[in-house]
């Protein structure tokens, strides 16, 4: 098989892999609106969050590093998110994008979807190859990471939040699955 089938056959999977993203939002985004955006704190999810990512190991909850991301929760239920995690190399990770919906009280679930661009191999310490001069990474293939997690309000102007993460190579399967926590402060 030449590079250019290879690349083609790339190209036509990451297409309906975003046809499908774009009918999941929209459908999505209609039944978020027709939901209330609102909860008992005064000014609800819909805003501008500076968040702070905690990953951690799924059964001991041990964190495993932070890194900081920008997220919109825009009214109507979609979610734009900028992630600055270093484990990525520049330009290898799109923004996310999602969805969001109310889950009583103040109490939300969120999904977003992010591209990754290109693949590059693990640089990790203690293994052979590790180059301290470069951010620690586990490596990443090309394709795509979800996010999934529900979101709770402390207060109008703070947040907590759990759940997973998962990411697929191009073809769709799934190489890496993890868990994380967040807190965030509203931006005015």
């Amino acid at each position: 098989m030449n590079n250019t089938s290879s690349n083609t056959r790339s190209l036509g999977r990451l297409a309906v892999l975003l046809g499908l993203a774009a009918g999941i939002l929209g459908a999505a985004s209609n039944q978020a609106a027709a939901q209330s955006n609102g909860s008992a704190s005064k000014k609800g999810l819909a805003g501008v969050w500076a968040v702070q990512v905690t990953l951690r190991d799924c059964t001991t909850q041990a964190p495993q590093g932070t890194f900081n991301s920008l997220v919109t929760f825009h009214r109507g239920g979609t979610i734009s998110e900028s992630a600055g995690s270093l484990a990525f190399a520049p330009g290898q990770r799109s923004p996310g994008h999602g969805t969001w919906d109310h889950k009583g009280h103040d109490g939300y679930r969120q999904h977003m979807t992010a591209l990754v661009l290109f693949t590059t191999a693990p640089n990790l310490p203690g293994t052979p190859g590790f180059d301290p001069t470069k951010p620690v990474s586990p490596g990443f293939q090309a394709g795509w990471q979800t996010v999934s997690h529900t979101v709770d309000l402390a207060d109008a102007d703070s947040l907590t939040s759990a759940g997973t993460n998962a990411f697929y190579k191009s073809d769709g399967t799934v190489y890496r699955t993890g868990c994380s926590t967040a807190i965030g402060v509203r931006v005015e």
